[in-house]
């Protein structure tokens, strides 16, 4: 029999130390390529290997405590860059440098807030969609318990060989960033420009471990559609652009100006179409999930409930109502500080309201399709448009009006990040044994801690490279920041022309989509994918790519099924290692940028040499995933 112990203060402290570091390597490779990777199995392989390394356990509901507590630091940060730093690009608040105790209070008490209610409000769900509804497979749950259990078998014979391929994916990660932005051995990106006429062209990649390991993770369909969207903006619309308003200078130059300045809104308007057709698409699921959560919202429960054991233990009904009370307090405090009282009170309602809907939206489409199709970008949309609707009816605008729809769409963005985490977690747990209380606890205290983090974090990443440069994009911030200035500042306006184009080709690309499911394709089309490929340089989709034909590789060469699924798992924990890597490195990189340190320091002068190497490091990450994929593919994800 293993340990029962589950809540102690270990598990506590390590599933904290995980949030935290999830929190800063998804913060930074959000505002960077707008995707975050889940964490709940990177986190699950840390935990087994530190407790049976280091603390010896043998409770299996201890090391998942761990890391469930540690996979909120993904969410938080999932919900943190695709809408808070649109406060600072839209002109709402003050810069990052301007920053005081004002902005980064709003900020903290807005992700508290929005964090605790999605933890809190999917308690209330957990019974009807994770216990008892047999439609609802929440996929990562299962997995996560499957890693823990074939883990602490593996573990318990003594197999601890597996160490050394996360460590040497997790350092391999680390390199490539420290010698390509630490220091010059590798160039960190290259690239070649060229005119065909007056059409302007660009072509590279951008040297990154974390971009090929983000391909491999998204699979080939994610990989692909991103790419398809960089090839569309810089080998159609640019060069057709260029060609229509020749502009003076390098090819270079007028490539990335005209990217700039008018071709990303097409990603804009493609996010926007792709975006509401996501909700749209899920509308009878979306049905299914309110019935199931107004049973789960509405039940009383029964004396034998508050006092069971095991898995039926939720928090106390009274403390789960209080905290809740807590939650929309805090919102409402964020509102009423920050912008007048009838938008403040707009805001409050409508928060209430559009929290309690899309929680239960979130946790019934993660049991359906899992946490990496969750549609947060649609459920962001959604919920900034029926916002704006709201403000504009009660005749808000300017400043205010922009900062308050951006507030009401960051807490109900993170309420519904949280609320898909949670609901994994508590698949999971029923699994392996855990207790939701314990879980519930757990969770809420990492919340209360990460989120502490958000603000500096964000601050600190803009320090250093500058929140809306090429070093960090923000596709998702950038998106809603024009957004609203659009919407609510006089003499601000987004390209429309741009914007129309983005809608119509997102129609089109749905059309397809709908065309190929019906006849049977495996190959799907999400236009908020490709929107995402045209915000993005086309160096920044480039690796991605190769990432994604890694993955399609092992996909037609395994033919085996269990074989198969055990070499993905395998490949996303070694991914996951070099996303976490290169992403902490660049937190830690920006440390001695922030004391004015020009980085990256000189080493190899002779530039043929340093683009030689970049290319080798470039072909060597997806050659490395492969072999150790092939190499360990049999062999349970841990050992």
């Amino acid at each position: 029999m293993r340990e029962s112990r589950e809540f102690t203060f270990r598990a506590l402290l390590l599933g904290i130390l995980l949030s935290v570091a999830m929190a800063a390597a998804n913060t930074y490779l959000g505002l960077k390529v707008g995707i975050t990777i889940s964490a709940n199995i990177p986190c699950s392989v840390l935990a087994l290997i530190l407790f049976h390394s280091v603390m010896r356990t043998r409770s299996i509901a201890e090391v998942n405590l761990a890391q469930a507590t540690g996979s909120v630091g993904e969410g938080i940060a999932a919900g943190v860059v695709f809408v808070f730093p649109a406060l600072v690009l839209s002109e709402a608040f003050r810069p990052f440098k301007a920053w005081g105790l004002g902005e980064y209070a709003a900020v903290t008490v807005a992700v508290l807030a929005g964090s605790t209610l999605g933890v809190v409000l999917t308690g209330f769900l957990r019974e009807p969609m994770v216990v008892r509804s047999k439609e609802l497979k929440y996929p990562e749950g299962v997995a996560t318990a499957e890693v823990l259990k074939t883990g602490m078998a593996a573990f318990d014979q003594g197999r601890r060989e597996g160490m050394l391929g996360v460590a040497a994916a997790f350092l391999g990660g680390t390199g490539v960033k420290v010698f390509s932005s630490g220091i010059a051995v590798v160039d960190e990106s290259i690239s070649v420009a060229f005119r065909v006429g007056n059409s302007a062209f660009k072509v590279g990649s951008d040297i990154s471990a974390a971009l090929v390991g983000v391909g491999f993770i998204v699979e080939f369909n994610g990989a692909a559609l991103v790419a398809m969207g960089g090839l569309l903006a810089w080998f159609i619309f640019i060069p057709v652009f260029t060609a229509l308003y020749p502009a003076a200078g390098s090819a270079r130059d007028a490539a990335e100006a005209m990217w700039a300045s008018q071709v990303r809104y097409i990603g804009v308007g493609g996010m926007i179409t792709g975006g509401l057709w996501s909700i749209f698409k899920i509308r009878r699921e979306l049905a299914a999930g309110i019935r199931s959560a107004m049973s789960g919202f509405t039940r009383n429960r029964s004396a034998e409930m508050e006092k069971a054991d095991g898995i039926l233990q939720d928090l106390p009904h009274v403390l789960t109502w209080i905290l809740i009370g807590l939650g929309v307090l805090l919102a409402a405090g964020v509102y009423y500080t920050n912008v007048g009282a009838a938008g403040a009170t707009i805001a409050t309602l409508y928060t209430v309201l559009a929290v309690f809907f899309f929680v239960a939206v979130s946790v019934y489409i993660v049991g359906l399709i899992g946490s990496t199709n969750q549609p947060v970008s649609g459920i962001t949309i959604c919920t900034f448009l029926l916002a704006a609707l709201f403000l504009l009816a009660g005749k808000l605008g300017g400043a205010e009006a922009v900062r308050t729809v951006l507030l009401i769409a960051g807490v109900v963005c993170l309420a519904a990040c949280l609320s898909g985490t949670a609901a994994q977690n508590f698949k999971t747990a029923l699994a392996v044994g855990g207790t939701p209380r314990a879980l519930q606890g757990g969770l809420l205290v990492a919340v209360a801690v990460t989120s502490l983090l958000a603000a500096p974090l964000m601050a600190f990443l803009d320090g250093a490279f500058h929140i809306g440069s090429e070093k960090l994009l923000a596709p998702q911030a950038t998106m809603f920041a024009a957004m609203a200035r659009g919407l609510f500042m006089e003499g601000s306006s987004l390209p429309w022309n741009m914007v129309t184009l983005g809608m119509g080709l997102s129609v089109v690309l749905i059309l397809a989509g709908e065309w190929l499911r019906r006849r049977g394709s495996a190959f799907g089309i999400s236009p908020m994918a490709v929107a995402v490929g045209i915000y993005l340089p086309f160096t920044t989709t480039l690796p991605i790519l190769l990432g994604g034909l890694v993955h399609l590789l092992l996909t037609l060469r395994e033919k085996d099924g269990s074989g198969l699924a055990q070499a993905m798992q395998k490949g996303t924990v070694l991914c996951a290692g070099l996303v976490a890597g290169e992403a902490l490195t660049g937190v830690f990189l920006a440390i001695p940028v922030g004391f004015d340190v020009q980085l990256p320091l000189p080493a190899i002068s002779w530039a043929p040499l340093r683009a030689t190497l970049a290319l080798l490091a470039l072909v060597g990450v997806p050659v490395f995933i492969h072999t150790a994929i092939r190499k360990r593919g049999s062999n349970p994800p841990v050992r």
